[in-house]
């Protein structure tokens, strides 16, 4: 007897029967090399810990599973952009600014890089989803209406913006309290090996390449980005996030016009967002703006472009000799993909186990029809 559970079971393997060859045939793995002496960490299932040191000129491959974290071996909780990868089958994180792509034709120069310090947990924000305030430096890149906010000094803007954000934590405290929506939610970073664009958005860098107009930078988005459940994600709902999935490969075209950096994907199609270059100040003010609604902007140099002015950007245009590369996805893509795909509908609290057999077929797609009429003639026979 054949029930609704043994024909999903069939319907399964039969996906992964047409699509896990393929995933294996294209499977490629990311390769970066250490630009510095650095240690990588391993947290055992015992909780003990496995630290390795690894030299400058070491090589570590990765399938795109970036995170922004905490690194447990240094025993300050310290956050910053981890790069994960395997060696004798055992999983690592290292810090992703000491490493660059093994092949790439250039590195980012001081027009883009910051070299971000860590950020702590602080006791006067409330850190909802774990990750503390972003710490203040000399300088940042934050979205370009982050500067509109500080100047009408204004921090309901930022609702208007993004009413996402107008979140409470347990004890119901008030949204500009928590430490997503100051500076962490729009912070963007730009290292060798991996791009943050604000909360919830991170790519793993194959190829950079500089230009006269900025960088075309060839990368895979990560595999860990949760972009459809975060209230805290800078590109929640946008078009980019409309275009991609996690582990796809996706040529970003960064243009820097002074303190502005446009970043376009998929050829001018896709604005991904407009960031500014800010200073310590601009920093200090803007935080203290959304957490106490006081800012003095005496002092505050605001960001222009290379002629000066704070205007409307001038349209850019993609070479014609820059096309976006195909990437295939591996294995361990599709499989982290259908697994955040069920952790969503888990969300959702919609149960597999309620849904009617046709909603199967029709998730399952095209891929697997003719498998799935097979199946079902043989068992209507039997």
């Amino acid at each position: 007897m054949y029930t609704q559970n043994n024909i999903r079971r069939v319907l399964f393997l039969l996906l992964f029967s047409f699509l896990l060859p393929s995933a294996l045939f294209s499977q490629e793995i990311l390769t970066f090399i250490a630009e510095r002496e650095t240690t990588a960490f391993n947290r055992g299932e015992d909780d003990t810990d496995d630290t390795i040191t690894l030299h400058v000129g070491d090589i570590i491959t990765s399938n795109a599973d970036i995170s922004f974290w905490m690194l447990h071996v240094i025993k300050t909780p310290n956050f910053h952009l981890l790069l994960r990868f395997e060696r004798a089958n055992r999983r690592y994180a290292v810090f992703a600014k000491d490493f660059r792509p093994l092949n790439t034709e250039d590195v980012f120069g001081d027009d883009i890089f910051i070299d971000y310090p860590m950020d702590r947990s602080d006791p006067n924000f409330i850190n909802t989803w774990g990750e503390p305030p972003a710490a203040i430096g000399d300088a940042m890149w934050v979205p370009v209406y982050y500067a509109d906010i500080l100047r009408g000094q204004n921090r309901n803007m930022l609702l208007e913006i993004h009413p996402r954000l107008e979140i409470q934590d347990r004890d119901r405290n008030p949204w500009y309290l928590n430490s997503v929506v100051n500076l962490q939610h729009g912070r963007a970073m730009f290292y060798n090996s991996v791009i943050r664009l604000g909360m919830g958005t991170h790519l793993a860098v194959r190829n950079i390449i500089r230009t006269d107009f900025g960088y075309v930078v060839d990368s895979v988005i990560s595999i860990r980005d949760q972009y459809r459940r975060w209230p805290g994600v800078l590109l929640y709902a946008s078009a980019f996030w409309e275009q991609y999935q996690l582990g796809d490969p996706v040529t970003l075209f960064l243009y820097i016009d002074g303190d502005y950096l446009d970043i376009y994907a998929d050829g001018n199609d896709i604005h991904v967002g407009t960031f500014i270059r800010v200073g310590r100040e601009f920093i200090t003010q803007y935080q203290s703006l959304i957490k106490t609604n006081i800012s003095d902007l005496t002092n505050v140099q605001w960001p222009r472009r290379a002629e000066g002015s704070t205007g409307i950007p001038p349209v850019f245009v993609v070479p014609d000799n820059f096309r976006n590369e195909t990437l295939e996805v591996t294995e361990e893509h599709v499989t982290n993909d259908i697994e955040n795909q069920e952790s969503a509908i888990a969300q959702d609290d919609t149960s597999a186990s309620s849904m009617p057999l046709w909603v199967w077929f029709v998730i399952i797609g095209g891929v697997v029809a003719g498998g799935i009429v097979v199946v079902l003639v043989v068992m209507r026979k039997r």
